[in-house]
């Protein structure tokens, strides 16, 4: 039986598994699990084998010997080639070094392994009005407390060129890329897309490179998909080459 105490966003995320077609008995990594590790428990129980770490020692109780705590800033305890895929949900957000995580996930994926990773989707168009108006992305509509640094502060929030670069330049290929949900009032800013659809398309035609013009199609269409106008939280899938 799945768990109940899934949140919205792991729900999405266990809803796309069959869609990677994973071996049976795949050997996957959830990072971070989060204190409760019910996408790992999931996990387990749609028949993978799943490890969960997190910083947050909660997550022990639950999963016993499936769970090993780390600091997703700092080198992943596991040997080259170790898991079929990895599950990264909210977390990257939170890290220091956003592509030394991505690198350490690329070593322990094995060669055509997959990475399926959700964040906050701050180039959605409610987002980028709140930046307009205030400074902040969504999901960050106030100053961080500075008191001290706190491993959930939002301290690496990434617009989607910005992930793709990481992901790019951290040895995977980006294959999919979509939402785990939409609020509805967000379609209420559709009404700017046409004006900020042609002054993308004029800014991007500066490049000069042809291989990075092709890119830059690649990224002014995905701008534009319904997922990244809309969507609460970018859920993009990659691959590690064979």
């Amino acid at each position: 039986m799945i768990p109940s105490d899934l949140t919205v966003i792991q729900q999405r995320v266990l809803d796309c598994v069959p869609a990677l077609n994973l071996p049976p008995d795949a050997h996957v990594l959830d990072a971070p699990c989060g204190g409760t590790a019910a996408l790992t428990v999931a996990l387990q129980k749609s028949g993978l084998s799943a490890v969960g770490a997190d910083v947050d020692l909660d997550a022990a109780v639950r999963l016993g010997s499936s769970f090993v705590q780390g600091n997703l800033d700092a080198p992943l305890p596991w040997r080259d080639d170790t898991f079929d895929a990895v599950f990264s949900t909210e977390g990257i957000e939170h890290l220091e070094n956003q592509f030394a995580f991505l690198r350490e996930i690329h070593r322990v994926l094995k060669p055509g392994g997959t990475l399926l990773l959700t964040t906050p989707n701050i180039t959605a168009l409610r987002s980028r009005m709140r930046f307009f108006a205030s400074g902040f992305f969504g999901r960050d509509s106030r100053p961080m407390n500075e008191s001290a640094r706190h491993p959930l502060h939002h301290i690496g929030l990434l617009t989607f060129p910005e992930l793709r670069y990481a992901l790019h330049t951290s040895g995977f290929q980006l294959t999919a890329i979509s939402h785990t949900h939409i609020k509805p009032v967000s379609y209420f800013y559709g009404v700017f897309v046409p004006w900020m659809w042609v002054y993308t398309k004029i800014a991007f035609h500066k490049e000069k490179d042809p291989v990075q013009r092709e890119r830059n199609r690649q990224v002014h269409s995905a701008l534009y998909s319904r997922s990244l106008l809309f969507g609460e939280c970018l859920m993009v899938t990659a691959r590690k080459s064979a």
